[in-house]
């Protein structure tokens, strides 16, 4: 973990009320699940068409599609799609879904596929050791 990674952490750990008692008894591992609660890190996951209906809804995901289909900016896109090759978890691929207005995809729905690019990624008390708490167990 990054020397900011690791302030970062010291930080919010110093800064969650439900972290006070395990940070006063050094308890690595209560803080890492603690900390961990709502991470997430993007993933390598494809998608196709089938995804996007099985997961926002056949109205919903035919407007999308169609909306795919039919957009000259999209060309390259539907390929992916087609072949279920699509990776959801990538930034342009997310930042693009939530630009479409609500008349292609809501809001609500965007944030749904998004999601579909995301895991979790929960601490281990190894890394929350190595930010918070020097070799001799006091606090850094």
């Amino acid at each position: 973990m990054s020397p900011d990674k690791q302030t970062e952490l010291r930080a919010r750990a110093h800064a969650d009320p439900t972290c006070s008692a395990a940070l006063a008894a050094g308890d690595c591992a209560a803080l890492a699940e603690l900390l961990s609660a709502g991470r997430t890190c993007k993933n390598d996951r494809e998608i196709g068409y089938g995804t996007i209906l099985e997961t926002i809804g056949i109205e919903a995901g035919n407007q999308l599609i169609d909306h795919l289909q039919a957009a000259n900016d999209m060309r390259h896109v539907v390929p992916l799609l087609d072949q279920g090759r699509l990776r959801i978890g990538s930034a342009m691929v997310q930042a693009s879904l939530r630009a479409f207005g609500a008349d292609v995809i809501t809001p609500a729905d965007a944030e749904i596929l998004c999601a579909l690019g995301q895991q979790p990624d929960p601490l281990t008390a190894h890394e929350v050791a190595e930010a918070l708490f020097n070799p001799d167990g006091s606090e850094k």
